[in-house]
């Protein structure tokens, strides 16, 4: 038997292995790096949403202070004509 030539094809046989192993282990690697970075992408949009709504309630809040200002200004006018 030739033993150079086993050697050589089980050797081949663990390269293929190997590699084919290594392509599993980038696929799973690249679906959880995609899969952490969709979360970490809902997170920033739902953190973004809080913001806004914070900011949206701050802007009523101003506009309707400044309106009530506006009204009392136009009262206070109205009373000394």
């Amino acid at each position: 038997m030739n033993t150079t030539l086993t050697a050589t094809g089980t050797s081949s046989q663990r390269a293929d292995a190997m590699r084919a192993g290594a392509g599993r282990l980038q696929e799973r690697l690249a679906r959880r790096a995609g899969l952490a970075l969709l979360a970490w992408s809902r997170a920033e949009a739902a953190r973004r949403s809080r913001q806004d709504l914070g900011a949206r309630a701050q802007l009523q809040r101003r506009a309707e202070r400044l309106r009530d200002e506006n009204r009392t200004t136009l009262t206070l006018l109205t009373r000394a004509l």
